[in-house]
């Protein structure tokens, strides 16, 4: 035990944190919980550690352990980008939206060229029903995210869902394309896709969009959703067998999702 204790000396906080880093990178969460938990013991005000135990806690569901963390972590330094915006974030995740927009704005000011703050901005203010307000953010949030990369067919995806909201259908559906030309497996896009083509009447390309959703990786939009949208895509089109067929399997999912 002397030895270890040596050992673990000898690394320092900041090598167990580096270890942490390359570990939740990796998926490794198990690990990185352990290397994370070794900086902090160590140095229990190290900030990029308390952030990174926050995360970890936060995939874990124990985000009581998030937001203690997160709190430490401002407290120590309230400059931490990265802690105001997990900090926004969690609370967003708690539907605690009016207590998420001060810490998602203090990342903001922070780092006034990231995406990701204006975009959490823009779906707390939709969630709020502030849609003027919304609707500049998610538009700013789309200006700032790196062209071509997975972030910006996530705002996309969502900027599409808004206008959609708002009886801006043509709009929507442009976004929702653009984020498929960007990741053409998001499930997402492709049901907000047929979503906006079923509004728009185009009821044959609204059910290869759906259809298409339900052969990727579940996303926000689940199973159920999907096969609920294709009942009635595929009623409009005089398709009773396969609207019968996607009933059944819409009934499936509702049981499986309450036991």
């Amino acid at each position: 035990m002397i030895w270890l204790l040596a050992i673990q000396l000898a690394i320092g906080p900041t090598q167990h944190y580096e270890n942490a880093k390359q570990d939740f990178a990796q998926r490794k969460f198990s690990e990185a919980a352990s290397e994370v938990n070794a900086a902090l013991h160590e140095n229990p005000y190290m900030v990029p550690a308390l952030v990174l135990k926050a995360r970890l806690a936060t995939f874990a569901q124990r985000l009581d352990v998030a937001k203690s963390c997160l709190i430490t972590a401002i407290t120590v330094d309230p400059t931490s980008e990265e802690a105001q915006f997990y900090l926004g974030v969690l609370f967003y995740m708690q539907n605690d939206f009016v207590s998420a927009i001060s810490p998602l704005q203090a990342a903001q000011k922070l780092s006034p060229n990231n995406s990701l703050p204006v975009f959490y901005l823009a779906m707390t203010r939709e969630a709020l029903g502030d849609k003027t307000k919304a609707l500049e953010l998610y538009q700013q949030a789309e200006n700032l995210s790196p062209q071509k990369s997975l972030q910006s067919a996530e705002i996309a995806v969502a900027y599409g869902r808004f206008l959609l909201s708002l009886g801006r259908t043509q709009d929507g559906i442009e976004k929702e394309r653009r984020a498929i030309e960007i990741d053409p497996k998001s499930r997402d896009a492709h049901y907000e896709l047929a979503m906006g083509l079923d509004h728009e009447g185009d009821f044959k390309n609204a059910a290869i969009e759906g259809e298409l959703a339900l052969t990727l990786p579940e996303a926000k939009a689940s199973d159920a959703e999907i096969h609920y949208l294709l009942i009635s895509v595929y009623r409009k089109l005089h398709k009773p067998d396969l609207a019968k067929e996607h009933l059944e399997k819409f009934l499936a999912a509702t049981k499986t999702a309450h036991e």
